[in-house]
């Protein structure tokens, strides 16, 4: 049985973080994230804007393990990149941790639409670039 709120999309914008797919969408086109960025993204979005703990995000993203704070900060970098010219959504408390800002909504929940994967085709230092490739409904 799924998790409460496991099917969510939450929304501002032209952005979308849909959790049964782990997708983060940018106006309805797959951005390729990591799985542990994701998780991230996943921690930060449901904290409804507030600040999580730096300690606590890598807690909650590696339970169990001993993790350099510079693991954390590369999955950071991977999602504001990810994020692009709105990278300034992921902000850094100094000292505290991270918080997600906009105004994140729930979209749906649940719900199943077709989908466009973007495949990055951008080295470290270049600008996004995708080529688009349309994937079966499911």
């Amino acid at each position: 049985m799924p998790r409460q709120g496991q099917n969510r999309v939450y929304g501002t914008g032209g952005w979308e973080v849909d959790l049964a797919r782990h997708e983060l969408r940018s106006l309805g086109l797959v951005v390729p994230v990591g799985s542990r960025a994701f998780e991230i993204l996943e921690v930060l979005v449901r904290s409804a804007g507030e600040v999580v703990a730096k300690d606590d995000l890598m807690h909650r993203i590696w339970p169990g393990a001993i993790v350099a704070e510079n693991t954390l900060y590369v999955h950071m970098h991977a999602l504001r990149k990810a994020f692009r010219s709105d990278r300034g959504m992921l902000k850094t408390v100094s000292g505290l941790g991270y918080r997600l800002a906009g105004d994140w909504e729930i979209r749906d929940e649940g719900l199943s639409a077709d989908r466009v994967v973007v495949e990055t085709t951008a080295t470290p230092g270049e600008a996004f670039g995708a080529n688009f490739l349309m994937a079966a409904p499911t």
